[in-house]
């Protein structure tokens, strides 16, 4: 388990809760990869649509619960989801692969 949460993934964690949508796209590089509902988007652009239209439909904040770091140097967070959505509370696995100090990919898994 990682005793240093590396500052993007604790940023990331800190700006789930609020609605600013440059500061979400900022913790990404240009050519990240998200992966979430069964759904990819690549790059700033979707990634800041995939932003805009969560914070549209649904309230909700992420409490990171746990921290790991693998092989390769991916880092695993398990967090608490809660908010105005369908199936709420739900625990989400993020696997976050860092590139230059930001995020270069995302998988989010129950």
């Amino acid at each position: 388990m990682t005793t240093t949460v590396p500052d993007v993934i604790a940023r990331y964690f800190r700006i789930i809760g609020e609605r600013d949508v440059d500061a979400f796209v900022a913790c990404f590089t240009d050519n990240a990869i998200v992966a979430d509902e069964d759904r990819t988007h690549e790059g700033r652009a979707a990634i800041r649509a995939w932003r805009e239209r969560t914070v549209a439909e649904f309230d909700y904040d992420a409490v990171p619960e746990d921290f790991q770091e693998e092989a390769g140097g991916n880092v695993v967070v398990t967090a608490l989801v809660s908010g105005t959505f369908p199936g709420s509370p739900v625990r989400l696995r993020h696997r976050f692969t860092l590139r230059d100090g930001l995020i270069g990919a995302l998988d989010i898994r129950p």
